[in-house]
C-alpha cells in the first residue's frame, strides 16, 4: 500500500472519529460511524487502528501536533514561567471551546491498548518539547521540571474529564504549579559567586 494511500485511510478514519467525538463525545463513538462517515470498510480501519480508543487517541495525537505547529505552541514572554504559563493557558483554552472531543480523547488515554499507549508517549513528548523550548535555557535541571509538570498536567486533565474540575480550575491548577516548580528550580540555580 502507498504512503498517500495510508495517509488517506489515517485522515479519512481520525476526520470521522474527530467529528462523531465533538458532536456527541466518547460513547458517540462508534466503529460502525466511523465506517459510515469515512467510507472506509470495518477491515480497512481495524488493520490501521486497534480499537475505538486508538482511534481517539491518535486524534489527540494529531491534534497536539496541530498546536505544537501553530504560534501557541511559541508564545512570547519575558522568562520561562510566563512562557509555559501561556502555553497551558492556550492549550486549556482549545480544549474548553470543544469539550465533548477533549473529554472523549482524554477518556481513550486510560485504556490499555497498546496502539494507545504510543499515542500517548508521543503526545507526551510533544508536549514536553513546548515546555523546553519554552524554558529555553533558562532552567537547570528542566527534565525534572517537564517530569513533574506532565504529572500535573495529566492528573488535572483526567479530573476535569470525569466531572471533578472544571477547566478554569485546571488551567489555575497547572499554570500555579508550573510557576511554583519554576520558582524552585531558579532558587535552587547556582548563583556563579563562590563562597
Amino acid at each position: 500500500m502507498s504512503a498517500t494511500r495510508e495517509q488517506d485511510i489515517r485522515r479519512r478514519a481520525i476526520d470521522a472519529t474527530r467529528d462523531l467525538a465533538a458532536a456527541g463525545g466518547y460513547d458517540s463513538v462508534q466503529m460502525r460511524d466511523v465506517v459510515r462517515l469515512s467510507r472506509l470498510s470495518s477491515a480497512t480501519i481495524y488493520r490501521h487502528f486497534s480499537s475505538k480508543d486508538h482511534l481517539l487517541a491518535a486524534t489527540h495525537l494529531e491534534w497536539i501536533a496541530a498546536l505544537e505547529r501553530s504560534g501557541a505552541a511559541r508564545p512570547g514572554g519575558v522568562d520561562a514561567a510566563e512562557r509555559v504559563c501561556a502555553i497551558l493557558h492556550n492549550t486549556c483554552r482549545t480544549m474548553a471551546r470543544h469539550p465533548r472531543l477533549t473529554a472523549a480523547l482524554i477518556h481513550a488515554l486510560g485504556s490499555s491498548d497498546p496502539g494507545v499507549g504510543d499515542c500517548h508517549r508521543e503526545i507526551n513528548r510533544i508536549m514536553n518539547d513546548m515546555f523546553r523550548t519554552a524554558m529555553a535555557d533558562e532552567i537547570p535541571g528542566s527534565e525534572e521540571f517537564v517530569r513533574l509538570l506532565g504529572v500535573a498536567w495529566e492528573g488535572a486533565l483526567f479530573s476535569w474529564a470525569f466531572g471533578r474540575m472544571t477547566m478554569d480550575e485546571v488551567e489555575h491548577t497547572v499554570t500555579r504549579a508550573a510557576r511554583l516548580l519554576l520558582l524552585g528550580a531558579a532558587a535552587e540555580a547556582p548563583t556563579g559567586h563562590g563562597p
